[in-house]
């Protein structure tokens, strides 16, 4: 029997990191982290609710609840997000060095862990090319994006710690 899993797929993984990358400014630099954890909960939207918002985050609780996703999905079920992410940062990585090798985004920046969009357009006629994603993959591009952007990557509220899914307990404070 043969089974397809999208996450395993290196061309899914461009096509999920194209759509990522489109909600963002091309003066903006973003970690490579950032858009791994961006991309895994665009493939499993049910972890999305392993994250606690904190007290003063209401807008996040907002969009968890407008969320059109079933809490548990018995086709996706992950005992271990960490070894997960893990499983598809081998495909992630080949995404972003495709990405750069197409001049989307900058090599040289990706060699220091960090995406920078060098040009727009080919990014925008990719995604065109590509076709639409599902509402449901919209709504998590968006809260992923937004309100995960503004929450710094490393430290005690940071969001590898929060998500749990990328060791921060060495991060530089």
């Amino acid at each position: 029997m043969i089974l397809y899993n999208n996450a395993f797929d290196l061309y899914h993984t461009i096509f999920r990191i194209l759509h990522l990358l489109n909600k963002v400014s091309p003066t903006e630099k973003i970690e490579v982290e950032r858009i791994r954890i961006w991309d895994f909960y665009l493939l499993f939207p049910t972890q999305i609710f392993n994250i606690k918002p904190k007290r003063h985050e209401i807008e996040f609780k907002k969009l968890l609840k407008q969320l059109k996703v079933k809490k548990e999905n018995p086709y996706q079920i992950i005992i271990d997000q960490r070894k997960t992410l893990e499983q598809i940062k081998p495909y992630q990585i080949a995404a972003l060095n495709c990405l750069a090798s197409y001049k989307i985004i900058d090599k040289n920046m990706l060699l220091e862990d960090r995406i920078v969009i060098i040009s727009k357009e080919i990014l925008e006629q990719y995604i065109t090319s590509l076709g639409e994603i599902s509402p449901r993959e919209k709504n998590i591009i968006s809260i992923v994006t937004s309100t995960f952007f503004d929450i710094s990557l490393p430290g005690v509220n940071g969001l590898k710690n929060r998500t749990n899914l990328i060791e921060s307990k060495y991060d530089a404070k």
